[in-house]
């Protein structure tokens, strides 16, 4: 699970990024639950005019004897905040872009323990961006789920695992013989009528010679009007809010793409967590 507060363009400075440094080395908090403090550089391409120049017909040539050679532009890049559990796997990371702030999760459990958890490193961080003057684009929720398939892809294994009078998923998928894949995606409404675009990929898939069944998807919630461009901005105290409301979208998912065995198999009714 990934959680991201998007900035509106242009993305933060070097002087933001500085600030939100600064919000790490103060809050001891954030330093105990994620020690590891990883420096981003980024690179800015700069190279040659990809429309060319002017010739003496009026056309546009590329004429690299009068450009000056493609060179990259180091630029502060952000930083990452980084705790590994016993075995040395990555269990949680935050990242601190330009563009984006963001936490992910791999040592996911259930949403009531994860989200204060994942606020708790979020609100510092959003919050000495915007009083540095930065506003939120978008707030997203980001998930993948993920079953292996002992016994290998097959239709009976379909019609185990997904809700075949679902929405969501097209009939004639629980008859393929092998792999399959469903992309798609949707507008809907969150709190104050503001946009939500949701995407999802479902699919029978073999990864590394292992079958598995995944659903993965995004909730994106926009500081925006639902059916126009009028502008609703979205406050730091709004995040907790916006965070349950795509929780909730990815429940509903959840719930009408599994069958009923496979939701109790998770531990997820519908309305659970």
């Amino acid at each position: 699970m990934a959680i991201a507060v998007e900035w509106v363009v242009p993305p933060l400075d070097d002087a933001q990024l500085a600030s939100l440094h600064a919000v790490y080395q103060a809050n001891a908090e954030i330093k105990a639950f994620l020690p590891t403090f990883a420096p981003m550089q980024a690179f800015v391409f700069q190279g040659m005019n990809p429309f060319g120049v002017a010739g003496p017909d009026g056309s546009r040539q590329l004429d690299p004897k009068n450009l000056p050679p493609p060179q990259f532009i180091a630029r502060n890049g952000g930083f990452d905040l980084q705790r590994f559990d016993i075995k040395g796997n990555l269990a949680w990371v935050a990242s601190i872009r330009p563009e984006f702030v963001s936490v992910n999760c791999t040592a996911y459990d259930r949403w009531k323990n994860v989200k204060p958890q994942v606020l708790a490193i979020l609100r510092p961080f959003v919050d000495a961006a915007m009083a540095k003057g930065a506003k939120i684009n978008a707030i997203g929720l980001q998930y993948q789920d993920a079953f292996r398939l002992l016994d290998g892809a097959s239709p009976a294994v379909t019609r185990e695992l997904f809700r075949k009078d679902g929405k969501y998923l097209p009939t004639h998928l629980f008859d393929q013989p092998s792999f399959w894949h469903c992309h798609q995606g949707w507008f809907s409404k969150g709190p104050d009528e503001r946009r939500i675009l949701n995407n999802i990929a479902t699919e029978v898939a073999e990864v590394n010679g292992m079958h598995f069944a995944r659903i993965g998807g995004q909730h994106r919630m926009f500081a925006t009007s639902a059916n126009g461009p009028t502008p609703m901005p979205i406050n730091a105290e709004g995040i907790d809010e916006v965070l349950q409301c795509l929780h909730d979208e990815n429940i509903d998912l959840i719930n009408g793409v599994l069958s009923d065995g496979a939701l109790k198999a998770i531990g997820c009714t519908v309305g659970g967590t």
